[in-house]
């Protein structure tokens, strides 16, 4: 809605309804209200509608005119409900809201001659207009100042008891009442109800005016004007009573969550969920996967020539060697460099007796340069004390020792292609069994995967030299199934029976719920053996009562405003009441009531968060 100095633009939208624009017309601050139909729209497809905005704006004493483009049916509806038109973008000019007021004060309306005066203020002009009732009131004032006075009483009498003079019976032709049209009444008992409550106001006034003297001649026309007047008054009254109230009732509803938790037992011989009995359909899938790729080898060896040499080993006995027999070193024994911590083997079995010498040949364990020691280098005999047996290359260095380091296929290279293999593997094994689901849905924890033991191949021994190796190996994925046809639909239902059996409401009435589409569930396998498999349902949703508008609105228009404040307060749905407000506000508070004309009582759905 936009505001402008003088006027208030309406621009109402396909989605806008008849109550948003009686709204914008009872909030609005300014005189003049331009309805701008933007889009089609389908309150243009009925006159009732127009009229109705046409009714609100006159009741509120504000000038309407709307504003239709291209829309050739919405501009003939609009002209049979007597609702001023335009249609083109533009504002309407002065000159067009001038004509509008002018119709406005033509219109039935008790507020008509002061809608005249405006129009004569902004114009600087005295308007004078009379009613045609008005007119026949002044010639018969204009007749009756021709009569003589006189000075006798009034006299009462009935028809043809005395002659009439020309004059006499153009007067009494005057003073016949009226027949007033009117506005047909659609509530018979409103009228009562107005009536009975006026109806002692009217009458002290009336007191106060039998004590005030009149003229004789104005005696004469009282009675005509008073009933006149009366009669008038009562319509504007039903009239105001009928079409001014709007009733806006802002219901408060809370979701709230229920949720369920349930385990089935799984049936490969169902074909339909037995919520009754806790049985679901399940079926087992496998999917096989073969994969290969080429690896590198990483582990590292080394070959060349290992180092000899002779030694010379001595027994010594500190205390003599009597009854000490000689030691026997058998083939390989093992001798160690006390400087470097090399090892070597002795090439022969080797005997030394107590306090001697014995000379051996002996080779390195491994190969390398590093085993080529200087002479004169001490070893310590492995199992023996070093200060009883120990050796030394007292005749000259050891040589020959050479090696070079080569790539061999290392178990460390074949673990991890392995790795790398059924990681793939096993993501695309599980990938097909979400494809296969079909009708089913997928346990996500039932998905199993592993590498067949006995399918890992490689071209090369570990351990051997190699470069690129070829590795192939062979996958196996297994998932569970539950059948979904119809299992959401039965998760609804026992949400909702779950927030009826807690009463989350706590109302003692029947109240029809709605699930929100923001369902969570879990489906998981609890046991999984041979025979048997159980599934564990968790699953959670909020729940809100359902609001029939209609029914609401429909309901309170055949109440009275005490009886139908007493059933809104009724429809808790939330810890927040029902708020219900009447426009105008400064409406009697004894008249206040729902009223019955189509988009005078609106209700609006609030969410508490």
């Amino acid at each position: 809605m936009e505001e402008d100095k003088k006027i208030t633009k309406i621009v109402i939208g396909k989605d806008d309804e008849l109550t948003d624009i009686v709204s914008g017309i009872l909030d609005s601050s300014n005189e003049r209200i331009l309805v701008t139909f933007a889009e089609e729209s389908d309150l243009l497809i009925s006159p009732i509608n127009l009229k109705v905005i046409l009714e609100t704006a006159d009741e509120r004493d504000k000038s309407v005119i709307a504003q239709i483009i291209k829309n050739p049916t919405g501009i003939r509806n609009a002209n049979l409900a007597g609702l001023t038109t335009i249609d083109t973008p533009n504002y309407p000019t002065e000159e067009m809201w001038e004509k509008e007021m002018i119709n406005r004060a033509r219109r039935y309306n008790p507020h008509g001659s002061k809608r005249i005066e405006k129009v004569a203020e902004q114009d600087k002009e005295e308007v004078k207009t009379n009613t045609p009732f008005q007119e026949r009131i002044n010639t018969a004032i204009e007749q009756s100042r021709s009569i003589p006075e006189k000075e006798e009483d009034i006299l009462i009498t009935f028809d043809e008891d005395i002659n009439e003079s020309g004059e006499e019976a153009n007067i009494e032709k005057v003073e016949e009442t009226p027949k007033v049209q009117q506005a047909p009444i659609r509530n018979t008992e409103v009228l009562k109800s107005v009536g009975n409550k006026v109806s002692p106001v009217l009458n002290k006034l009336g007191s106060i005016f039998k004590k005030i003297q009149y003229p004789t001649k104005v005696k004469k026309f009282a009675p005509l004007v008073g009933i006149s007047l009366l009669v008038v008054a009562i319509l504007s009254l039903v009239i105001y009573y009928n079409t001014a109230p709007f009733v806006k009732i802002r219901i408060y509803v809370e979701a709230k969550e229920a949720n369920i938790e349930k385990v089935f037992t799984g049936d490969e011989n169902i074909k339909a969920v037995d919520f009754e009995n806790s049985k679901i359909p399940v079926k087992t899938e496998t999917v096989e996967k073969s994969r290969s790729s080429n690896i590198k080898a990483t582990g590292t060896a080394f070959r060349g020539e290992k180092a000899k040499g002779k030694v010379n080993i001595a027994y010594v006995k500190v205390g003599g060697c009597t009854n000490i027999s000689a030691i026997a070193l058998p083939q390989g024994h093992v001798i160690v460099s006390s400087s470097s911590g090399k090892s070597f083997k002795l090439d022969a079995a080797t005997s030394v007796e107590c306090n001697n010498i014995a000379e051996a040949s002996v080779t390195a364990i491994e190969v390398g340069e590093e085993y080529n020691l200087s002479s004169g280098q001490h070893f310590t005999v492995q199992g023996f004390s070093a200060n009883e047996v120990y050796a030394m290359n007292s005749s000259g260095a050891f040589s020959g020792g050479s090696k070079e380091q080569y790539t061999v296929l290392s178990q460390a290279d074949v673990t991890a292609g392995v790795e790398e293999l059924q990681k793939i593997a096993f993501e695309e094994g599980e990938q097909e069994l979400k494809e296969k689901g079909g009708g089913w849905e997928i346990i996500a924890d039932s998905i199993t995967s592993e590498v067949d033991k006995d399918s890992t191949n490689t071209d090369k021994a570990v351990g051997t030299e190699a470069g690129d190796v070829n590795l192939s190996i062979k996958t196996k994925s297994t998932a569970k199934y539950f059948l979904k046809d119809g299992f959401d639909e039965g998760i609804a239902k026992m949400l909702t029976q779950d927030a009826i059996d807690k009463n989350l409401f706590e109302s003692d009435r029947d109240l029809e719920l709605a699930l929100g589409d923001d369902i969570e569930k879990t489906v998981s396998v609890v046991e999984d053996k041979k025979d048997s498999i159980k599934i564990k349902l968790v699953a959670k949703g909020s729940v809100k009562p359902k609001v029939n508008k209609e029914e609401i609105i429909n309901k309170v228009k055949t109440m009275n405003w005490k009886d139908g404040n007493e059933y809104l307060k009724s429809l808790v749905f939330s810890d927040k009441q029902t708020e219900v407000e009447f426009k105008p506000e400064n409406f009697p508070d004894t008249f206040k009531h729902f009223p019955r004309r189509q988009g005078a009582v609106l209700i609006e759905i609030k969410e508490v968060l």
